[in-house]
């Protein structure tokens, strides 16, 4: 009788002993998963624009810069702040901010650091401060030039318009010139180099300090 009583006891002491076992499998697979999403998400290093060095944002040594630098640099290269515009930074940021909430996470294979609220704000006061500056097609200056039109065809296939004005005659090359190292990198097919030699020189006959000088 008493080796009766004892079966119960026994198959119910395995089924608990069973039941923890397989839990702490399930959330050592759960850490795991989200080690390797962590991985991930750092490996889109070699898949996103190269990016800007710190020297080459807009009032670098402010704290924006400098938060940008901090944050960002730790998965893909420093964004320059004319890769998006004013409305849409604040998007781009809380997806960006998401991933780094979830990669801070002390399980994380490769954790990050993550901002706080106040750097969040800076982040997208920055952002918003020099983001990119857009223009219509029906007001933009020489748009029917062949020029224009292949200046028209070729940036919009990533972000919208930008304004020529938005850079001095002697910062586009450099802008011209990172834009096609992001479309090669992001697998987008470049302008052949006389169609860019022509997108560059349509630039900065509209750009700022041309048009001022007239």
């Amino acid at each position: 009788m008493k080796q009766n009583r004892r079966a119960p006891v026994i198959a119910i002491t395995l089924l608990i002993v069973g039941s923890v076992g397989l839990l702490a499998v399930n959330v050592e697979a759960q850490q795991n998963n989200m080690g390797m999403m962590g991985m991930g998400n750092c490996m889109m290093r070699d898949r996103m624009p190269k990016g800007i060095s710190p020297e080459q944002l807009p009032d670098p040594d402010s704290q924006g810069a400098n938060l940008l630098s901090r944050f960002c640099s730790q998965c893909h290269g420093v964004p320059a702040p004319g890769m998006h515009t004013a409305d849409e930074w604040p998007v781009v940021v809380a997806r960006m901010n998401q991933r780094m909430q979830i990669m801070s996470n002390r399980h994380m294979m490769m954790r990050i650091e993550a901002p706080d609220k106040n750097a969040h704000k800076a982040l997208i006061e920055y952002l918003e401060k020099y983001a990119q500056q857009t223009i219509d097609i029906d007001d933009l200056q020489g748009g029917d030039t062949q020029a224009g039109l292949a200046f028209q065809k070729n940036c919009t296939e990533c972000h919208a318009l930008p304004d020529p004005e938005q850079h001095s005659s002697n910062e586009w090359p450099a802008v011209v010139n990172r834009m096609r190292k992001n479309m090669i990198s992001m697998g987008v097919q470049p302008p052949d180099q006389a169609t860019t030699d022509n997108i560059l020189k349509f630039l900065q006959t509209y750009s700022a300090n041309s048009l001022q000088s007239r």
